[in-house]
Formats: structure tokens, C-alpha cells, sequence
């Protein structure tokens, strides 16, 4: 289904390409030329509001008088719905220059589809040497397409007045069989209201593979090659055995429940109605509460935990992605842009993790906690402890069919999840599957 959507998209893409060059743009092409500042369209899925968007323009727009920022969004945080739009934008002949992906698989379909402009020779006028300044590699068929943005490094979230409720510490070193033992003491299912210890939310990636997403190679369900499926491996059985083990010790909201009711990790958390999640560095802020979900409790924070005591504590690094559209009639200005945004914008913004090398995680947090509606909720101590302490291993871009991958595997985890398959026949029959997958797409 992928690989049709794929060709008919090139198809229609390739289509708008030739308007586009047969038409061209008057407008687009005088813009400036007046001594008014060139207008640049940025296409995002964020609340605008809640995410500062307007101090990155007000702040943009004083460094650069010459650049006007536009920001595209529908202002609703679906990230898939948004990367319709850009579709259907870039097929209509729309103006765009600078495109945010929300996850790496949306980044290297576009690449394929020739959506995007190389970096590389911006960088290199600019004498960026792109290791030195980013944790969060981009690099897809040997070029850089896009610049990383907020820097989404997973760990676990925990109410803290539960934590002390049940009389354990803030966890700073500990593995899945810990994390396992903490929901089984965090549960309590009597009463009127139950509350599970942990909640784990119904996306393939990262929670049908929770162990294997921060290991140091091989951390995606194809191996870093793209050659071969990485399904039947030691990792991935201990990450189903682990969700297994919540569901028989009923510590974590039952999988069934998760689905049939189509539940939200936000409202499980902040409701009370789990004790800990396993999420991403972009919660931080949330935590903190806003306008319409304040915070009613304290928010402490816990490394991702390992699969062996002995392990070095590491977490994942993937990023928010920011490209340049590459038929952009203002590609000098989208560079500028998205060269900022990427450093010195997301600390003004004060809502996320960098993925800028350069920043000071200190005020980078004091900003993001000052920023927050009821900052005393946010526990700074061991939101740095994380950060500081953690080894980051920086993703590697998964192959354009992703999607179909992580469909796959998500079809063999529910039938383990749902109807009793045995984690073998999990594991083996994703594995068949998923380089039944590669071969036909290599």
C-alpha cells in the first residue's frame, strides 16, 4: 500500500513540479524587491499559542528586519494530518519553504519524493561543522536535508505523591525488572477510583519494543544497515515479556482498554489514573500544567531504564525535523531561519530540549519551568539528574517503507497482546514478515 502511495505521489508531486516551473510565481519572485522584508511560510503542527511561537517570531523577526515569518499550522498538534497538508500543498503548487516533521520516517519519505533541498552547501558557506553542533543526526542518502530541532530523549514521568505514598525513592539507576516491581507497588486497584502503575500508550514505536530503542546499535526494528529485519534478537523478547508481565500483574492499564477505548497518555497521567509513564523530554513542560489541564500534583523524573543492572544508563535521541522545501523561492531566508530556530530560537522558545550541543541545559530547563503555569510542579533536580547523566544515542533514520514495518509489527503484538499468540511465534512470524518487507523494497 506504501510503495503505491509512494509512486502515485511522486506522480502528482512531479505534476505540480512542472506548473510550478511553467508558471512560476511574479509575486514570489519580486518579494523584497521593494525593500519590504521577504515573507517565509513555515509549515508546523503545533499549537502556536502553547508552544511560544510567537516569541519566535517576535525574537526572528528583530535579528532579521529583512525576513517576515508566517507560520502554517492547524494549531492542533496532529503531526499526521499536518504532513497531508504539506502533501497536498506541495501537489497543489503551493508556496512553502520551511517544513517541521514531527519523527524521522515522515523526513526520509520526503527526501525520496524530492521534497526537500540539501543543506550541506549552506552549512559548509557557513563553516558548520554539523557533529560539532547537534546530537540529533539527519543525514539520509549521504546529504543533510534538514536541521535537528527539539531533542526528544525518552525517560519515565512519575507522580511523586504516589511515589511517596508507596514509600519509594526517585528511581536514578534501574532496569526494566525495577521499573516492572515500582507499577506492581504504584497500583492500586481498590476503591472507587483504580489507578494502574503505568500506562503505556498504544504506538509501535517505542512501546512495542521499549527495550531496544536505546541500545547503541541495532535499536530500530531494521537493522542499521536497512538489510535485514532486527526482530528476533534477546532485546526485543525481554521488551514483550515485559509488557506481558504488566498485563499479568495488572500494574498497567490493561492493553484491551488502551485500544477499545482509544486512550491518550495526557489525560491517563494528568487524571491520575496511572502513576508513571514512559514518554519523551517534550513532556517536561506539560507537567508543569496549562490553562486548560493545570497541574494537580508534582512531576518527578526517572532515567530510561535498562535491560541488565551492569548496562550504562542511556536514553534515545530523535528530534523534531527542519527542513527546507525544495522548491522555496526564498531558500537563502528558509536556511536562515531554520539555522536559527535549530540553536538559538528553541532556547528563546523556552518549551524544549535542544538539540543544539551549544546550549545551557540549565537555563534551557529554568526556561521551560518558568514558562509553565505552576513551575513548583516541575522537579528541576531530577529533570537535570536525567539529562546530565544519561548517555544519548542518537537514532538512526529508518528506511521510507517504515511505516509498513511498524505495521506489521503492530499487527503480531496485538494478536500476542490481545488473543494469546506465544512471544515466539511473535517474534518469529514479525521477523519473516518484516524481510519479506525489505526485500521487496530493496
Amino acid at each position: 500500500m506504501f510503495r503505491n502511495w509512494l509512486k502515485s505521489s511522486a506522480v502528482v508531486l512531479t505534476a505540480a513540479a512542472m506548473l510550478l516551473t511553467g508558471c512560476g510565481s511574479s509575486a514570489g519572485n519580486k518579494a523584497g524587491s521593494d525593500g519590504a522584508p521577504v515573507e517565509i511560510k513555515v509549515h508546523t503542527w503545533y499549537n502556536l499559542k502553547n508552544e511560544n511561537f510567537d516569541i519566535i517570531k517576535q525574537e526572528f523577526e528583530k535579528q532579521y528586519p529583512n525576513i517576515e515569518v508566517t507560520f502554517v499550522s492547524a494549531g492542533d498538534n496532529n503531526a499526521t494530518e499536518a504532513v497531508k497538508k504539506v502533501d497536498l500543498a506541495a501537489a497543489s503548487g503551493e508556496n512553502m519553504d520551511v517544513i517541521m516533521f514531527s519523527q524521522p520516517s515522515f523526513y526520509v519519505q520526503r527526501v525520496a519524493l524530492g521534497m526537500l533541498e540539501p543543506l550541506d552547501d549552506y552549512l559548509n558557506k557557513d563553516n558548520v561543522k554539523f557533529e560539532d553542533e547537534y546530537s540529533v543526526n539527519t543525514l539520509e542518502k549521504g546529504k543533510i536535508y534538514a536541521l535537528p530541532g527539539k531533542s526528544v530523549n525518552m525517560f519515565v514521568a512519575i507522580n511523586e505523591n504516589h511515589l511517596k505514598e508507596a514509600g519509594l525513592p526517585v528511581p536514578t539507576d534501574w532496569t526494566w525488572d525495577d521499573f516492572l516491581d515500582y507499577s506492581k507497588k504504584l497500583t492500586k486497584l481498590d476503591g472507587e477510583k483504580k489507578r494502574y502503575g503505568t500506562y503505556f500508550h498504544s504506538w509501535t514505536n517505542p512501546y512495542s519494543m521499549i527495550g531496544l530503542i536505546n541500545q547503541p546499535t541495532n535499536a530500530y526494528l531494521v537493522t542499521d544497515d536497512g538489510k535485514l529485519a532486527n526482530i528476533t534478537n534477546p532485546i526485543m523478547k525481554k521488551s514483550m515479556e515485559v509488557r506481558l508481565q504488566a498485563e499479568k500483574d495488572k500494574s498497567a492499564t490493561p492493553y484491551a482498554e488502551v485500544i477499545s477505548q482509544k486512550l491518550n497518555y495526557r489525560p491517563q497521567y494528568f487524571n491520575q489514573d496511572a502513576s508513571m509513564i514512559v514518554t519523551g523530554t517534550f513532556f517536561i513542560p506539560e507537567t508543569g500544567g496549562t490553562e486548560k489541564v493545570p497541574a494537580a500534583f508534582r512531576t518527578v523524573f526517572a532515567p530510561y531504564p535498562k535491560i541488565n543492572k551492569d548496562d550504562q544508563i542511556t536514553t534515545s535521541a530523535s528530534a523534531d525535523i527542519v527542513s527546507m522545501y525544495s522548491k522555496s523561492k526564498h531558500k537563502e531566508e528558509a536556511y536562515t531561519f531554520i539555522r536559527w530556530f535549530t540553536t538559538q530560537g528553541l532556547v528563546v522558545q523556552g518549551r524544549n530540549i535542544p538539540s543544539w550541543k551549544k546550549a545551557d541545559m540549565n537555563e534551557v530547563l529554568d526556561k521551560i519551568i518558568a514558562g509553565t503555569s505552576n513551575s513548583e510542579m516541575i522537579d528541576k533536580e531530577s529533570a537535570l539528574s536525567f539529562l546530565e547523566n544519561s548517555k544519548m544515542i542518537p537514532t538512526i533514520n529508518p528506511p521510507a517503507f517504515s511505516s509498513e514495518v511498524e505495521k506489521t509489527m503492530q499487527e503480531e503484538f496485538d494478536k500476542m497482546m490481545l488473543q494469546g499468540q506465544d512471544v515466539d511465534a511473535t517474534l518469529n512470524t514479525a521477523q519473516e514478515k518484516i524481510q519479506k518487507l525489505i526485500d521487496s523494497n530493496s
